[in-house]
């Protein structure tokens, strides 16, 4: 295992733990092909033919795209009552999901609020809790979102998202204060 962009996948039968597989590294560009070579692995232990992998022929989700230029032009062209800014950063970074937060975002005006320069809303919080299994707010800052990609946000951002987040999950008030120290502490620059 030399980096992250690589990965490797052991068998532990010589540990004596046969029938666990364990998959170390990986990224998404890749994980399609982990995938099918795991089950290459897991066909052989169960003595089956799984046939051929068809996942190479299958869009991820967002990803069904033709032609690009015409996507961005389709997607600049509609009136969702948000900004030409979040619209393109919705499209780059959503694909054609993006109509599912535009249509959050215009079905409760408050999730259209923006959140930083990149025109990211407030609609992408209950995107990620609904759509992409986002539990925590590090989770949707630092993964789900690009809100903490280059640092911490604010405390005003961060209070905006958890609060969205606290309404979609359903977090009390205290479960609320912990989710903002933890991406706090996360968002924290060592010094020494």
């Amino acid at each position: 295992y030399a980096s992250s962009r690589k990965y490797e996948i052991y068998d532990n039968k010589d540990a004596g733990l046969d029938g666990l597989i364990t998959v170390e590294g990986g990224k998404y560009t890749t994980s399609r092909r982990l995938a099918e070579n795991c089950l290459k692995i897991v066909a052989v232990k169960l003595g089956r033919n799984l046939g051929k992998s068809v996942t190479n022929k299958q869009y991820l989700t967002g990803c069904e795209i033709k032609d690009l230029n015409f996507f961005m032009n389709e997607a600049r062209a509609q009136d969702n009552g948000l900004s030409p800014a979040t619209l393109e950063y919705l499209a780059r970074n959503y694909g054609t999901e993006y109509r599912e937060i535009a249509k959050l975002a215009r079905e409760d005006q408050s999730l259209s609020e923006t959140l930083n320069n990149d025109g990211e809303i407030q609609a992408q919080v209950v995107y990620a809790v609904r759509n992409e299994m986002a539990r925590t707010l590090s989770d949707i800052v630092m993964r789900r979102t690009g809100i903490g990609t280059l640092g911490n946000p604010g405390e005003e951002v961060l209070r905006k998202v958890a609060d969205v987040a606290a309404r979609e999950l359903r977090w009390d008030k205290e479960k609320t204060e912990k989710e903002i120290a933890a991406v706090v502490h996360l968002l924290k620059i060592p010094v020494d």
